[in-house]
């Protein structure tokens, strides 16, 4: 993709302020990131992506995914996030991504998330700080104006609207995925700008919300057998975990339930196994027991493998209420701290 570097827009005094628009900032510098707007009628309002903004740390190749890199990005408040860029992430004005420059992925809004720390997310596009230009990723309706409402767009002759490689677009804008490079707006609501550039994102034909396959998930989460499995801040010996056919990590019972102080045992009246005194589960069936209320149900059901039985990671945060449960770079981590968002 060859597109051109573009120059910050202005538009006519008669409707425009003459200051560009540092309200909606989302990023640390003047890259605007407008996904967000200090109003309870566009907060009601949700955009087709998601964004997290920060600074290069680290930059990797994917060792599952061909063509991927995982960028280790820290926010400004100091939070941490891999962002994933593949050969489909579109870069805006493709621009180098480094160490040290500060960069916005923006996602799927609608995409599932995995449980895992830190977050993981899949880019859409990256933009690359540049203080010449604000940056707005969304779906526009029949009247340009974006999904969450914060911004519309007032097409003119200077305004060059192109798909990702850089072919001239002619078609309708309306209900489609938009990049959008612009300068100055108002200060209505919605915002409204002259866009210097737009740029058209490539669609598949899938359903709008996309579900995660089973490669996809296991290339996301990695080899999970030769994580360690942390429970209370101390290494355990156990069986090893393993992703299953549906793509969920799998833990051993017994040896994490007994670390955590539950006592084990197998029930023959009901052809269970029990937790202490309030919890209980059986192997095949996704209903999960806890103190006599009803079922909890994870979407897997405990399997039984060479004599051990295995239930999903999550069992432990959603069964037996463990603050985390999560898988962490070479780690397996299940305790009660801190609750890890």
């Amino acid at each position: 993709m060859n597109l051109k570097n573009v120059l910050a827009g202005f538009l006519s005094v008669a409707i425009l302020s003459t200051t560009s628009v540092t309200a909606f900032a989302a990023t640390t510098g003047d890259l605007q990131i407008t996904n967000d707007i200090a109003s309870t009628e566009v907060s009601a309002k949700q955009s087709y992506f998601n964004s997290f903004t920060g600074t290069v740390k680290e930059i990797r190749e994917s060792e599952n995914v061909k063509g991927s890199k995982f960028i280790t990005v820290e926010s400004e408040g100091g939070s941490t996030a891999n962002i994933v860029v593949s050969n489909e992430t579109y870069v805006v004005n493709n621009a180098e991504i480094i160490v040290g420059s500060v960069i916005t992925g923006f996602y799927d809004a609608n995409a599932p998330m995995l449980m895992i720390f830190p977050p993981q997310y899949n880019a859409k596009v990256v933009a690359v700080e540049n203080k010449e230009q604000n940056v707005k990723v969304d779906v526009f309706d029949k009247d340009l104006v974006s999904a969450d409402h914060s911004l519309k767009l007032n097409i003119n002759e200077d305004t060059k609207i192109a798909l990702e490689d850089g072919t001239v677009f002619d078609g309708e804008l309306a209900n489609r995925k938009l990049v959008v490079i612009y300068g100055v707006t108002t200060k209505s609501i919605p915002a409204q700008t002259n866009p210097t550039q737009i740029v058209v994102l490539y669609e598949k034909a899938v359903p709008p919300i996309h579900n995660v396959t089973d490669e996809e998930k296991a290339s996301l989460v990695g080899d999970v057998s030769t994580k360690e499995i942390i429970v209370n801040n101390k290494k355990i010996e156990a069986p090893a975990a393993y992703t299953n056919n549906q793509g969920t990590v799998m833990v051993p019972l017994r040896v994490i339930s007994e670390a955590l102080g539950f006592d084990v045992t197998w029930s023959d009246e009901s052809q269970s196994i029990m937790l202490g005194q309030g919890i209980s589960l059986t192997p095949g069936k996704d209903n999960y027991v806890y103190m006599k209320t009803s079922p909890i149900q994870l979407g897997t059901a405990p399997e039984l493998v060479e004599g051990t039985t295995f239930v999903p990671l999550s069992f432990f945060k959603e069964v037996t209420r463990m603050n985390n449960a999560y898988v962490f770079e070479s780690q397996i981590v299940i305790d009660n701290g801190t609750p890890m968002q």
